[in-house]
């Protein structure tokens, strides 16, 4: 084979040939083939990235779902506590020592204090006894035992009630008899006589303590003489029961006293130039205690006491939660101010955690804790504001309820 000498045109197509082969695309082609330069985008760096923010994006969502569940939690729990409270058994409360009164709008002013004692109201008190001997044959209620006018309270007998009976009785025949004659068949004197008897008869039987109807029922044949059942003349509490089951009592023993105590008297005492400042029907300050209770001037004695040198001076006062008693010592202000509201003691008060004043209402079943205001304190006893009159308000106990409020983490709530 000869040489051949290579012309420069074969070196240039042999040149393009040894060039290895470029996969591209249309786009590519098409560039190329303008003459345009090719720009590579890294899709792996870009998609990254748009996947990494996706993620940011589905992470903050997430977090925010998380919070807006938390915040969901949150306020649903509270709304829970509030509607929980602190709940406490009548017997869990009175281990406690947690007491309940129903608070009203009154005044704080201490000026010019007076001694003072709680009594009954003669009005609404009966000390119960017979103008005859008797004995207890039953007892139907007991001490303390809070009754209705007409319960049965004790079945009395004696000789003494059957002769009473018996001699109405027969006053009430001459009586009906002299009756049906009429005036012109008697004298006069038979005619009032027999009046008379069958009057005093019937005063003698309401003295023993019979009612009306029972004495109507002694004129019945199966009626038996000789006892009773004495019945509770009006409303109240039992407060003394000195009989004693079939002993004889004497005549105007006091087997029983019967006090009405939703309103009390009090005595309290005033020198002369303390007298001044009263008048009847002034309303004055009472503390009892620790409670502060609104009383009225009803009478005064005019007159002072020789050993004293003091003036009596009378008050009446509500008592509807039976709270007091006759017999309790008390303080009376004469000197009313003009700035009222709501007075609870020191123990009814707390502090809450971030340091506010706070009371407990009571709905009769749970304790909520609701931050007050004081606007001022005196002796213990302390003018506040942010509950209305006629609330349930725990005065005893306030700081036992907090700190089981503390171990629950209930919240405290400002009505």
């Amino acid at each position: 084979m000869k040489n051949r000498t290579m012309t420069p045109l074969m070196a240039a197509l042999l040149l393009a040939f040894a060039q290895p082969p470029v996969l591209a695309s249309d786009d590519h082609d098409h560039q190329a083939a303008e003459g345009q330069p090719h720009i590579e985008l890294n899709l792996d760096d870009h998609d990254h990235g748009i996947a990494e923010e996706g993620h940011e994006h589905q992470a903050e969502a997430r977090d925010h779902g998380h919070e807006s569940d938390d915040n969901d939690h949150d306020h649903e729990e509270g709304e829970a506590h509030e509607e929980e409270g602190l709940l406490l058994s009548p017997a869990q409360s009175a281990i406690a020592g947690i007491e309940v009164a129903t608070v009203l709008e009154t005044s704080l002013d201490f000026q010019h204090p007076l001694p003072a004692q709680l009594l009954t109201n003669p009005n609404q008190t009966s000390a119960l006894s017979l103008p005859v001997d008797a004995r207890v044959i039953a007892r139907h209620v007991a001490p303390g035992q809070e009754v209705k006018q007409g319960t049965e309270l004790l079945t009395l007998a004696s000789s003494a009630i059957a002769d009473t009976q018996g001699r109405h009785l027969l006053a009430l025949a001459e009586w009906r008899r002299v009756k049906s004659l009429g005036k012109q068949a008697v004298s006069a004197s038979r005619y009032q006589q027999a009046r008379i008897d069958l009057e005093t008869s019937l005063q003698d039987l309401l003295a023993l303590g019979m009612t009306q109807p029972q004495i109507d029922a002694l004129d019945q044949q199966e009626s038996r003489l000789g006892q009773f059942i004495l019945l509770a003349p009006h409303d109240g509490t039992v407060q003394q029961d000195n009989s004693v089951m079939q002993q004889n009592q004497p005549a105007l023993t006091t087997l029983m006293v019967l006090a009405n105590e939703h309103t009390l008297w009090a005595k309290a005492q005033v020198t002369p130039s303390q007298s001044a400042l009263v008048t009847l029907g002034k309303r004055v300050t009472l503390r009892v205690g620790d409670q502060l209770v609104q009383a009225r001037v009803i009478g005064r004695d005019h007159q002072l006491d020789p050993t004293t040198r003091t003036e009596s001076v009378r008050l009446v006062l509500a008592n509807p939660d039976h709270r007091l008693h006759a017999g309790q010592f008390a303080t009376a202000y004469l000197s009313q101010s003009q700035r009222r509201g709501i007075v609870l003691p020191d123990t009814a008060l707390a502090r809450s955690p971030d340091g506010d004043w706070m009371v407990y209402l009571y709905d009769g079943e749970r304790y909520a804790a609701t931050e007050v205001q004081v606007l001022s304190s005196q002796e213990g006893m302390n003018l506040i504001s942010g509950i209305t009159p006629g609330s349930q308000v725990a005065v005893q106990g306030a700081f036992f309820l907090a700190s089981e409020q503390a171990k629950s983490g209930f919240e405290i709530h400002n009505h």
